[in-house]
């Protein structure tokens, strides 16, 4: 099957182009980041007409050039720009050259070259916070998401929006599926490849730690416990319990952390909507991707229904919104929860994501929402085939419609 055009990202990278910045694509292994930046190459060469002497292009995962030292790459650039015009340099995967960040900021602050920078990284911590302290100011991120549902559908062509849903929710999108998406057990295959190599290159090779068997456990943990709020302790507890080891929590919080620089895992810290604050004292985990969740749980359409907060998430993500849980904490009586509070400047949200209403679980999905008393808009997500307001003044809004972008929240 040939490759899909991410257009979203290619459109984005045309508006920073040639402007002084360092353009950061981060995301998981394997959600386009390279496919993305070769695109975008494409694009400029084509539509610009810009000579292949001006580009410089890396691929740090390819073997010709895992040798590189930050300094050769630096030299063999500046010996063969254009001193004249703008080249283009493009470095794919560049942590995995030992202090890279020198390379960059040096072709960066070069007076008397132009250069337009671009990288790729599959650490959300090497390519965003540190790259925050060294280069305030002076990059801008975009971060890779794995195909979205309308993406998936694109590429399928498949017009039962419904049938495809569920197929997207059992392959997830990145985008190793696509040579296989007609195949589901060796997409399966190749996901937990996936899920393999992105532990052992992006958390214990990082991290140059050996503690594998804990770290796999970890991450796999929290897999299986999306939407649920965990935290190092429990984690502690369990494996230990399992192991008949006596190990403090610490580590296990650094693991969980690694998972998530790695975007194997999201955390969604609490949100106090009484004081407007972020609790970041305990929160919970979902998956990066839905295939890779699939390959630690399994997949059946019976248990789908706690992993479309995972679904709903990714997409609100791909979609600008700063994402939070609420917890509202009442006097003598259990805790209730909102799925999620999603905010992009002054606008809040409340979000609650089932399959269906029921008289069930209608009381609850309902309830917590109306419980609710400031004015800020309150939302059902759910598999329906009609998108409305209610008496009550919830919006429900149908899933898959969303997705396919035929809706907007």
């Amino acid at each position: 099957m040939s490759e899909y055009y991410r257009k979203k990202y290619v459109d984005e990278l045309l508006l920073l182009k040639d402007k002084k910045y360092i353009k950061v694509l981060t995301g998981i292994r394997r959600s386009g980041k390279s496919t993305i930046l070769k695109q975008f190459k494409n694009k400029i060469s084509d539509d610009f007409q810009i000579e292949e002497s001006r580009i410089f292009e890396y691929n740090f995962n390819k073997p010709k050039f895992e040798k590189y030292t930050y300094m050769q790459l630096y030299n063999e650039i500046i010996e063969k720009a254009d001193k004249d015009e703008i080249n283009y340099v493009f470095l794919d995967e560049i942590q995995e050259i030992k202090e890279w960040e020198k390379c960059v900021i040096g072709l960066y602050e070069e007076d008397k070259i132009r250069f337009d920078i671009y990288i790729t990284g599959s650490n959300s911590k090497m390519l965003s916070s540190e790259l925050s302290t060294l280069l305030t100011g002076r990059h801008r991120d975009i971060h890779v998401m794995p195909l979205s549902f309308k993406e998936f559908n694109e590429i399928t062509k498949e017009k039962n929006f419904i049938k495809d849903f569920y197929k997207y929710a059992e392959l997830g999108g990145l985008g190793i599926i696509i040579q296989n998406i007609n195949e589901p057990n060796e997409a399966k295959k190749d996901l937990a490849m996936v899920l393999k190599d992105t532990i052992k290159k992006d958390v214990r090779k990082k991290h140059h730690n050996s503690s594998s068997i804990l770290i796999d456990k970890t991450i796999k943990y929290a897999l299986s416990n999306i939407g649920i709020s965990i935290s190092s302790h429990k984690i502690a507890d369990k494996i230990n319990k399992s192991e008949n080891k006596k190990i403090s929590h610490l580590p296990f919080f650094n693991y969980l952390k690694w998972g998530c620089d790695a975007m194997i895992l999201y955390r969604i810290d609490y949100y106090n909507n009484k004081t407007n604050t972020i609790l970041t004292t305990s929160g919970k985990y979902y998956a990066g991707d839905l295939g890779l969740l699939n390959s630690v749980v399994g997949y059946s359409e019976n248990t789908l229904g706690y992993k479309l907060e995972n679904i709903v998430l990714l997409q609100l993500i791909s979609l600008g919104w700063d994402v939070y849980t609420l917890k509202m904490y009442q006097k003598k009586k259990d805790d209730k929860e909102v799925d999620f509070v999603i905010r992009k400047g002054s606008v809040i949200k409340y979000i609650q994501v089932t399959h269906t209403l029921t008289d069930k679980n209608k009381g609850r999905e309902v309830g917590n929402l109306i419980s609710i008393k400031d004015g800020h808009e309150k939302i059902i997500i759910l598999i329906s085939d009609e998108s409305s307001y209610s008496n009550d003044g919830i919006r429900r809004i149908d899933l898959i419609r969303w997705l396919n972008e035929e809706i907007v929240i």
